[in-house]
């Protein structure tokens, strides 16, 4: 595949938040985050697209968005591993591991409507911060030959509280975690 640029635009009906947006060559996608249920007390993000492996993000939370913080990712129905890693307290020392099959990432977020780039080797998945273009949110881009499974992980945490992967989210989480019993080591 070839080096592409997309938009995402935001996506509000009957409750449900998100993004959907044309994906290049893999064509139209939705983003969505779901409401936990009654029985639970986690929330989901599910991405849908007809060419995209089924994707979905479900972890603890408030405002119908899924947190990182005792958070799981399953694609396919196949479990991923996240693993939050911390080198220091500087801006872009603290990012995911994340494993699938037989590929590595690593993505790191500057925090909610900012910047968020998923990596594996020379393929990349930029989402740039918010923009001011009439009815985009987000624009983004796939580099290095990205597939589906590559833009689905990048995708589906735009719609993921990731603030523990930003110092002032990691040091408000400190005292969440303790309290809530989240078993993620916050540095």
């Amino acid at each position: 595949m070839s080096d592409f640029a997309f938009d995402l635009t935001p996506l509000t009906a009957d409750g449900v938040q998100g993004y959907r947006g044309r994906i290049g060559p893999f064509g139209d996608v939705e983003v969505r985050s779901v409401l936990a249920d009654g029985n639970t007390h986690h929330n989901r993000t599910v991405l849908a697209g007809d060419r995209f492996p089924e994707t979905v993000f479900s972890g603890g939370g408030t405002g119908g968005v899924p947190s990182l913080d005792g958070g799981w990712l399953q694609i396919d129905g196949i479990p991923v591993r996240i693993d939050l890693r911390v080198k220091g307290v500087r801006k872009g020392s603290r990012w995911l591991d994340i494993r699938h099959l037989d590929r590595a990432y690593t993505y790191r977020s500057a925090g909610e409507g900012k910047e968020a780039v998923l990596s594996r080797g020379p393929v990349s998945v930029r989402i740039d911060r918010a923009v001011g273009k009439p009815g985009v949110e987000r624009a983004g881009a796939a580099e290095g030959g990205a597939d589906a499974t590559d833009l689905a992980i990048a995708l589906v945490f735009e719609q993921v509280d990731t603030a523990s992967l930003t110092l002032t989210g990691a040091l408000l989480a400190i005292p969440r975690n303790f309290l809530m019993g989240n078993g993620r080591d916050e540095g």
